[in-house]
């Protein structure tokens, strides 16, 4: 008997964005066989993976240039073109916003030989942000100006039978491999289903408002009932995608899909797979068990200093737990060794200025020497901004060094005068040098 199969692309992510979908997918749709396409993970990611039962493989080489979004269609149409008679039915999607509150293939289990296309509420004209220029952008304003009353099709979310899905796979790769690091695999896929381009029979809209996958980024209206995320007409969608669009939404699907049991994996002691570990740990508030962790591989002199963005999520996490004096230990012991980066990916200075003062006044721990870093990159900045003659910016940061109620400092007030200075506020440079007169 042939299995139902879900596929998925993982590059770049860690274990905590991969979660729900593995989780919830299990959950699920627990006798479908899950294929995840891999690149940039962790070995602790690529353990959680096989731990849950995913098949796991790596993209291949001559793709890892491609965007991710582009390289898919290439990479399920060759894994199909090998494996399609082994699967019925086959849904792809995306993997850090998609979550399953059902069996996503019964709905469609009397039909063959087709392809489901998720339709969203909003119309392609009427969207000049996203879909009309990816229509405009590839493929001309003359065809998105035809397309502009259809509804925009979702390229994050594709049911159909095995073979059908190769078909529309490789007819996708065909337009995208013209353009590969350009992200226009929706307003292809837009392209392909409304002139009417794919050669298949039988095309099914899934409805976003009614249907079995709920697309609900744009949606701002939709309700929880008993645990499950409700569709616009009231009903329980089998999928829901976009869900990280809204707070209460993501509270849910972490109080359901992560595992209460989890327990960290003595094996895999590099820094990232440190980090993941302790965010799982958190997820399930063992603050014990994630200070221990955490702190030993700090004490064993491990290198931070690349993953700077990853430690401010997770002291981030920690300012939303109750204080004590595990907690404590933790966050001081991040900090520490975030004073080692420079960079913070996914993280502007002015969010971690904010994430300092709201630590303050909820009264969690502060290191001083990571406060005293974060003013130092700034000052940084704030030196090349008054070089470019970017006067505006300069006292833009100045407000926020200020705002960190810092001790006085000798390089701050020096910088303050020469802005000042440059500003042609004499007086304010004056007030300035003072200050590091005081400080001499």
């Amino acid at each position: 008997m042939k299995k139902n199969l879900i596929m998925g692309v993982a590059t770049n992510y860690d274990w905590d964005a991969l979660e729900p979908f593995v989780f919830s997918c299990k959950k699920n749709c627990p006798s479908a066989e899950l294929v995840l396409f891999v690149d940039n993970i962790s070995d602790f990611t690529r353990s959680q993976l096989m731990q849950w039962g995913g098949v796991v493989i790596d993209i291949p080489a001559e793709l890892k240039g491609i965007l991710p979004v582009n390289s898919r269609f290439k990479i399920y149409a060759d894994f199909l073109e090998k494996n399609a008679d082994k699967y019925e039915q086959v849904f792809v999607a995306d993997t850090r916003d998609v979550v399953f509150q059902g069996n996503v293939f019964e709905s469609f289990k009397n039909y063959s030989n087709f392809l489901g296309y998720t339709t969203e509420r909003m119309l392609i004209g009427s969207d000049r942000i996203y879909n009309y220029p990816w229509i405009e952008g590839r493929f001309g304003k003359d065809e998105a100006d035809k397309l502009a009353d259809k509804k925009a099709i979702c390229a994050g979310t594709i049911l159909g039978t095995a073979n059908e899905l190769k078909i529309f796979c490789y007819e996708m790769w065909k337009f995208i491999c013209q353009k590969p690091t350009i992200n226009f695999d929706q307003g292809t896929m837009n392209y392909l289903v409304w002139n009417n381009l794919l050669p298949i029979e039988n095309l099914i809209e899934i409805d976003t408002f009614s249907g079995s996958i709920f697309t609900n980024g744009v949606i701002n209206d939709n309700k929880i009932s008993d645990d499950k995320i409700l569709r616009g007409d009231g009903g329980v969608p089998a999928v829901v995608h976009q869900y990280d669009r809204h707070a209460p939404q993501v509270q849910l699907v972490n109080e359901i899909y992560r595992d209460k049991n989890f327990q960290f994996d003595g094996r895999f002691i590099d820094t990232r797979s440190t980090i993941e570990q302790v965010t799982s740990l958190l997820r399930v508030n063992k603050i014990g068990e994630a200070a221990w962790f955490f702190s030993g591989r700090f004490l064993s002199n491990a290198d931070f200093s690349n993953f700077g963005g990853a430690l401010i999520k997770l002291w981030d996490m920690t300012l939303k737990k109750p204080f004590s004096r595990q907690l404590e230990l933790l966050e001081l012991t991040i900090q520490s060794a975030a004073k080692s980066c420079n960079n913070f990916y996914g993280y502007s200075l002015q969010s971690i200025c904010g994430i300092i003062k709201h630590a303050e006044e909820i009264g969690h721990a502060v290191n001083f020497g990571f406060k005293k870093n974060i003013v130092n990159i700034l000052l940084i900045i704030a030196n090349r901004s008054l070089d470019s003659n970017k006067i505006d910016e300069c006292f833009l940061i100045i407000d926020l060094i200020n705002s960190m109620n810092m001790p006085p400092d000798k390089n701050f007030y020096l910088f303050a005068a020469k802005a000042n200075r440059f500003a042609g506020k004499k007086e304010s440079a004056l007030e300035a040098y003072k200050k590091v007169l005081e400080l001499s």
